[in-house]
């Protein structure tokens, strides 16, 4: 997703990445934990009663053959976490509101400090090709996730692998090398599936198996993929017989694809498309109840941006309102330089920050950096992205910047592009801030694009993290946010809503926010008859 994204889930290997913003839900101890099954809200108008079977065709971004990757502990692109979810699955996943649903464990039961775990499995759970799930499954995926050879990640750096050991088939007790206070927000995070103990390389070479609703048939890197229906799927039964997943990296380019008829589904739309089609009586829209992250971000160890003042410039000099209005067409509410609106512990109370070029010059002019040029690469690599930069490029004029705007592959934006520039695009999905923090902000995060790294704030988040206390760790996680607030490299413009398309005869497309467990779940998706 960068999680992803197109390339991960922030992007680069995000989630969307852009994709990713926070979610939503009550501070509590740990995270509120919900049944599993398929209650999720869902939306669309089918016309017709079902018909048993068929194949679903779904549009969505995707990266290039030779950066594309099948691996679910390492996919980062939105095709390949909608692959992921849909062939394998979680001990625990997000809901909309970022609570927890309970998939593979049926429970998860920290001692008194958080230094230990224990994951008790749903019984009666087989793979595929009909082999039982067990404690090994969860061990060997945990291995697998840490394994330092792998480009992985699953935020799991903080299990202690040499304590940690099955207890029977189904109970897998999980020693900390630090306290750690909500196991279930890092476990619903974007790579922590659960493989098939004993399994290698994934890469389409030979067909995996896994706990998901549909079970891989067949995979091209950079364009297609084919699921057939798991008829061992434990949370089934599933309607449809095939799911075709087409990989297309341009935001044009897929709403193309569906405008033309060879896709049933198209993730990822434009604003403009979703408001265009949202008086299609064809079409469903479907609108996620919650916003993802938009944002460009500094790194703040090269320069300019290794200048405090010139990154508080350049947050002045974004018209936040404008952002919302002109690019998201108001599928989107108004950032504040801070990850996860909504989400636990999320710190709403800071001081809305709002557009003052003029502000702006003043703090350029005290850092010698007045009429400051800088280059941001842009590519339409996700719906917005372009217009969000040349809307900056027009606020920032009037601070005295001048955004030169360098066009690039969008299908190599956030693998090779996003973090490793000076400036440029990132967004991330839903995650809770215990996953965000791990993933992008400690000193040896695996996707720290803006070069943030403050061994002071890297140990008041560990902190944060094992404080049992609600109110405890809800004090600490604002602190840090201040921090960020003030002195990061985020330029968190907007919290969008991101639609998706769907054709009117294709019901129970599930109304999930991207980064949770219902975006682009297709066990409960079924084809009307035509």
């Amino acid at each position: 997703m960068n999680n992803y994204t197109s390339d991960r889930p922030g992007l680069g290997r995000r989630k969307f990445l852009l994709g990713s913003a926070g979610a939503f839900g009550a501070v509590v101890l740990g995270a509120t934990m919900t049944g599993c099954g398929s209650e999720a809200g869902q939306a669309g108008s089918p016309l017709g009663p079902s018909r048993p079977g068929g194949r679903l065709r779904s549009v969505i971004a995707g990266r290039s053959a030779s950066a594309d990757v099948l691996d679910p502990h390492e996919a980062g692109s939105s095709a390949g976490g909608a692959v992921s979810k849909n062939v394998w699955d979680k001990l625990v996943a997000y809901n909309n509101d970022l609570t927890l649903r309970y998939r593979l464990a049926r429970s998860l039961e920290p001692n008194a400090d958080g230094s230990q775990w224990r994951i008790n499995l749903r019984p009666g759970v087989v793979f595929s090709d009909g082999t039982p799930l067990t404690a090994r499954d969860v061990l060997w995926s945990f291995e697998r996730m840490l394994d330092p050879t792998r480009n992985s990640s699953g935020d799991l750096s903080m299990v202690d692998m040499s304590r940690t050991r099955a207890d029977g088939d189904l109970g897998v007790v999980v020693a900390m090398k630090s306290p750690l206070a909500d196991f279930g927000s890092v476990l619903a995070g974007w790579y922590c599936y659960i493989v098939k103990a004993g399994t290698g390389v994934i890469d389409g070479s030979a067909l995996p198996v896994g706990t998901g609703p549909f079970a891989l048939a067949r995979w091209s890197p950079g364009d297609r993929t084919l699921l057939r229906r798991n008829e061992r799927y434990w949370d089934g039964p599933v309607p449809l017989d095939e799911v075709e997943i087409i990989q297309i990296a341009e935001t044009e380019a897929r709403i193309n694809a569906f405008l033309s008829g060879e896709a049933d589904v198209a993730h990822e739309i434009s604003y403009l498309q979703a408001r265009t089609l949202s008086s299609d009586p064809n079409t469903t829209v479907v609108v996620p109840p919650a916003g993802l992250m938009g944002a460009f971000q500094m790194r703040v160890d090269t320069a300019p941006f290794d200048d405090p003042r010139v990154r508080q410039a350049m947050r002045l000099a974004v018209d936040r309102r404008a952002m919302v209005d002109s690019v998201y067409y108001g599928y989107a509410e108004v950032g504040n330089d801070i990850y996860g609106k909504g989400a636990p512990f999320y710190h709403g109370d800071l001081p809305q920050r709002s557009y003052d070029p003029q502000r702006a010059r003043e703090l350029l002019r005290e850092a010698g950096k007045e009429n400051l040029t800088v280059t941001l690469p842009t590519a339409d690599g996700m719906p917005g992205m372009l217009e969000a930069a040349t809307l900056f490029a027009e606020h920032a004029r009037a601070a005295g910047i001048t955004i030169k705007l360098e066009s690039v592959p969008a299908d190599t934006y956030f693998s090779q592009v996003s973090g490793k520039a000076p400036l440029s695009h990132v967004g991330w999905w839903n995650y809770s801030l215990d996953y965000f923090y791990g993933q992008t902000m400690t000193s040896s995060s695996p996707s720290n694009g803006t070069g943030w790294r403050r061994p002071g704030w890297d140990a008041a988040f560990a902190q944060a993290r094992a404080a049992m206390d609600p109110q405890r760790r809800s004090e600490l996680y604002r602190q840090l946010q201040e921090e960020l607030w003030n002195d990061g490299g985020y330029i968190l413009h907007s919290f969008a809503k991101r639609p998706d398309a769907a054709k009117n005869y294709v019901g129970g497309v599930r109304n999930g926010v991207p980064g949770t467990d219902d975006w682009a779940n297709y066990a409960t998706t079924w084809l009307a008859e035509q």
